[in-house]
């Protein structure tokens, strides 16, 4: 890697955490330079506004937290172990993901919703991409006859997720893992009943 490619990296890894916690709206130009320990010259001399910044911020979030699923998924060989390992992660690291402002995917849902369409957009494809992921899960699961036949991939995916994101958002305004809990405890017991063959 390249020392200018070194050093957006490091500007991108410093301003995720940032943005995440602070919202795009929240986070100012004066709080990366500090945080950063950059001049605003310096970080416009790799990206051209804050805007370009917010993005690859919120692509680094979503895709250091999508990196650590996918290990977790890959110790385990039956599609209902991983659907309830991916629904386990977020129970067994909120304390952790908390830490750095909560989940990227609902913080930046929220923060883009009316003031920033280009960041919506991004949103709305790592959305997606969840939901594919896990009906993907779910396919497979029925491929290999370890999920029932019957099931519903892309709707069951919708639920999970739904799940997965209204809990943590009831847990972070609480402050109590209990609303993700009994969630996380929904979703496995719809695994357990309603896809395990």
């Amino acid at each position: 890697m390249e020392k200018s490619e070194r050093t957006k990296q490091f500007i991108i890894e410093k301003a995720a955490a940032i943005f995440n916690m602070y919202g795009y709206a929240g986070t100012s130009i004066s709080q990366l330079t500090k945080e950063i320990g950059m001049t605003k010259g310096a970080i416009y001399g790799n990206f051209k506004d804050k805007d370009e910044i917010a993005l690859a911020s919120f692509d680094y979030n979503f895709s250091k937290i999508s990196k650590i699923i996918a290990q977790v998924l890959h110790a385990k060989n039956d599609a209902n172990d991983k659907l309830i390992a991916f629904a386990n992660f977020y129970l067994d690291n909120f304390s952790e993901i908390s830490k750095f402002g909560g989940c990227p995917l609902l913080n930046a849902t929220v923060d883009s919703d009316f003031a920033h369409p280009v960041l919506k957009k991004r949103v709305a494809q790592a959305v997606e991409a969840w939901i594919e992921s896990i009906s993907g899960i779910i396919y497979s699961g029925i491929k290999k006859e370890q999920i029932k036949k019957n099931i519903k991939p892309e709707q069951f995916a919708s639920v999970f997720a739904s799940l997965i994101e209204g809990g943590l958002l009831l847990s972070k305004a609480t402050g109590s893992t209990i609303q993700l809990s009994r969630n996380i405890d929904h979703i496995i017991h719809l695994v357990n009943i309603e896809l395990r063959v």
